[in-house]
């Protein structure tokens, strides 16, 4: 039985995820408050209001539960560096935003009496950066974390776990990976960047490692079905969730449609990842040790690329009844028109510069 969201509080309201999550609920008829920091939320809506804080603020995050019934948290620092020299004021900060954030949400939920707690994870807590895995409820949390962004998320997510049925608020947490969809993506941004700069030459680490994505619309329709499935006795509360599209398929077939599509080849040197991650560790030493610049890519991100893990939505498909709603292929579709249409941009500025001089 699906539960009446009631008013919705999503933090992270700005961010990639945060934003389509509240258009999500607004196309439904749902009151939204919207939680932003510095980044403001370009959106008019009647039954919007958006709110400053943040969530690192326990007095402000008690206000802001203040009304709510459904709480979204999606906002996080991602913060991916870590290893032995990670500086104490870097893992003082990500513990913070991604630990000491959940713990000031819940505080305010507890003492508003906000019903519905949906918590947006990652795939990271249990990805333990050495061999293939296959993923689904009763995999255990990573004990081999390269990144504190790992680290943190493992802590936060029990921390929602564990506040389940206390003073009434009933959580839930969900799992993704590799979120993608047009405009403001990191994923996708970055690939932009370096394709349209000439710069994918090579891939890095086993061209056949296999990963699951998630489109931005199918991660919104998951977050939303979760929530109207937290009720008494629903099989919901209290758990964590891995929802991908359900297409596992290695990274650069994956990227393939975008990169043809915008009329580049696929690069065909592939580099081992080890000299790679052992060069980046290296390099991240040195940015804590000594202050250089922090590495382009961290060694956890190599890892992820290099390493198949495939989680299985199936958990989800059966609890609450998630499936995807966008087919991969079309999604893709969506994405290449919104990226060909910056690489026109970029093209055009490119050209009225030359003309200029």
């Amino acid at each position: 039985m699906m539960s009446e969201l009631g008013r919705c509080l999503v933090t992270g309201a700005a961010g990639f995820l945060g934003s389509h999550l509240v258009r999500g609920l607004l196309d439904e008829g749902h009151q939204v408050r919207a939680l932003i920091r510095k980044t403001p939320l370009e959106l008019e809506h009647p039954n919007l209001e958006i709110v400053r804080g943040s969530v690192e603020d326990r007095d402000r995050m008690a206000e802001v539960c203040e009304g709510v019934d459904t709480l979204f948290h999606t906002a996080a620092l991602l913060a991916m560096l870590g290893g032995s020299a990670a500086s104490k004021s870097y893992r003082d900060r990500a513990y913070s935003a991604n630990v000491g954030g959940v713990e000031n949400l819940l505080s305010g939920c507890e003492a508003h009496g906000v019903s519905r707690f949906v918590h947006t994870s990652t795939v990271d807590v249990c990805f333990n950066s050495e061999v293939d895995l296959d993923m689904n409820e009763h995999t255990p949390y990573a004990t081999n974390m390269s990144c504190l962004y790992t680290e943190t998320k493992i802590e936060g997510e029990k921390r929602v776990l564990d506040a389940n049925g206390r003073n009434g608020l009933l959580t839930t947490v969900l799992r993704p990976d590799g979120i993608y969809g047009p405009g403001n993506n990191v994923m996708l941004d970055e690939m932009f960047e370096q394709v349209s700069k000439g710069r994918l030459v090579a891939t890095i680490g086993y061209p056949g490692a296999v990963h699951d994505h998630i489109n931005i619309d199918n991660l919104v329709h998951a977050h939303i079905l979760a929530a109207k499935h937290l009720g008494p006795g629903s099989p919901v509360c209290g758990k964590a969730y891995f929802v991908t599209d359900n297409q596992p398929r290695p990274l650069f077939e994956f990227m393939r449609p975008l990169i043809e599509g915008m009329g580049y080849r696929m690069p065909r040197i592939d580099i081992p990842y080890r000299p790679v991650l052992g060069f980046l560790r290296l390099w991240q030493y040195l940015h804590f040790k000594v202050g250089i610049p922090a590495p382009p890519f961290t060694p956890h991100e190599v890892r992820k690329l290099a390493i198949s893990h495939r989680p299985s939505s199936e958990a989800a498909q059966r609890d609450f009844g998630y499936a995807p709603i966008v087919d991969p292929e079309e999604a893709m579709a969506r994405c290449l028109s919104h990226y060909r249409e910056r690489l026109d941009s970029v093209r055009s500025l490119t050209s009225g510069s030359r003309t200029d001089h």
